[in-house]
């Protein structure tokens, strides 16, 4: 049983370590998402902290080592969903990284359902994802995690635009176990 907790500011260090281990295997498979960090590496990261001190960033710990990461928050970015949309209560994940070592085991599946669970319990209609618009092979894994295309967005200072909901409900996530300080 793996274990869920809040992230704490001195985690930034192993959520950076995520990123850049996901951006090399990335790059080891001829895709370019997260080659360069974005927008800067500065702004990346000051980024993260400050989802990290909202209390929307979120670790899974394989007994004392960190085995995925998830942000979640009920941010909407106006430049990809429309006011309609944004109007919809729903919960959007971001940042979704499996450590290698835990990778083809179906936790950022099973993270995923934790993050529907959650929305359901929070009261939103939707969980919904933007993914990076040249990585289809990210896009073909959300649509098997039950993950409806809602359309793409280009912008030029925006690489995800490729964008995704599945309806926010309570899926069972045996292989996670929330720590007690989530449920307060």
């Amino acid at each position: 049983m793996m274990r869920i907790t809040r992230a704490t500011p001195d985690d930034l260090d192993t959520l950076v370590a995520f990123r850049d281990q996901a951006a090399a295997w990335l790059a080891s498979r001829g895709i370019d998402q997260w080659q360069e960090p974005w927008p800067t590496e500065d702004l990346m990261v000051e980024g993260m902290l400050r989802n990290i001190q909202a209390g929307e960033t979120f670790i899974v710990w394989d007994d004392d080592k960190p085995a995925a990461t998830i942000t979640i928050n009920r941010w909407a970015k106006p430049e990809l969903w429309t006011e309609q949309e944004r109007a919809e209560p729903a919960l959007y994940a971001h940042k979704v990284t499996v450590d290698r070592a835990h990778a083809g085991q179906g936790l950022g599946a099973e993270l995923l359902d934790w993050a529907g669970t959650k929305a359901a319990d929070e009261g939103a209609d939707w969980l919904r994802v933007d993914v990076w618009t040249t990585n289809e092979h990210l896009q073909h894994y959300y649509l098997r995690q039950g993950f409806t295309y809602v359309r793409t967005v280009v912008l030029p200072h925006n690489p995800s635009g490729a964008l995704f909901q599945r309806p926010a409900e309570r899926v069972p996530t045996p292989h996670l176990q929330e720590a007690e300080s989530l449920t307060g």
